[in-house]
């Protein structure tokens, strides 16, 4: 074996070595410092647009993506039903007021219209929404943590977020709630087999509710996946 072929394989040697030695070091360092799960997305409250007549849609003004500020008006409800239900106090100029303006519908907050579900000539009732709508500028982020990984998380904790929409920019979080359940208490699936009594038991996750700042200008929507570092305590 030549003495370039031994050099050649000596720097193959370090560079793995280095590279087990970094990789190393950087799963303790991560490991030690954060917790850390990519089972997260961003979400915003959502505030839902109801009608308080039952009547036809006459008039829609939005449509999805829409800015509305609180109490603006989006639509306009056909007020025949609710009139012929009142009957004599129809006569009423003050009830035929209230009627008309009940028959306005409006935003319940200031923010963007998503989700519409609405149509001109479309029946809509009470307790039905015909869309809601999210306050973008308040969005946060809401974090599945293992519950072997819960008891390093406090409220208050700096968190650092990555949105995989733009994997070149890290958001600042705050955790502001830890979830008082686990998600599967919430499940539609039970993981426990009642006819026989078998449970098969695996870590569950914890939904961790975390503020977000510094995305002023970043199209952020409700639903996007994110990773997210929260900067742990050690106990």
């Amino acid at each position: 074996m030549n003495i370039r072929r031994i050099v050649l394989l000596n720097v193959i040697g370090i560079i793995i070595l280095v590279g087990v030695v970094y990789g190393g070091w950087n799963w303790y360092y991560q490991s030690t410092n954060f917790v850390s799960t990519d089972n997260a997305f961003v979400q915003g409250t959502e505030y839902p647009i109801n009608t308080e007549l039952t009547g036809k849609i006459t008039q829609w003004n939005v449509q999805r993506g829409s800015t509305v500020t609180a109490g603006e008006v989006l639509g306009q409800q056909d007020t025949s039903i609710e009139v012929s239900q009142l009957g004599a106090a129809a006569k009423s100029s003050k009830v035929m007021n209230s009627v008309k303006s009940a028959a306005q519908i409006t935003s319940p907050i200031d923010g963007t219209i998503i989700n519409p579900n609405v149509s001109v000539g479309q029946m809509a009732v009470p307790g039905t929404p015909l869309g809601y709508v999210v306050n973008m500028n308040r969005l946060y982020i809401v974090a599945n943590v293992k519950e072997t990984d819960i008891r390093h998380v406090d409220v208050g904790d700096s968190v650092d977020v990555s949105i995989d929409a733009f994997p070149n920019q890290t958001f600042k979080g705050t955790v502001q709630t830890i979830g008082l359940a686990t998600n599967s208490m919430f499940s539609l699936l039970p993981s426990t087999d009642e006819t026989s009594g078998t449970y098969t038991k695996v870590t569950q996750t914890i939904p961790v509710r975390i503020s977000l700042s510094g995305y002023s200008g970043v199209q952020l929507v409700p639903g996007m996946s994110a990773t997210v570092h929260i900067h742990r305590k050690i106990y």
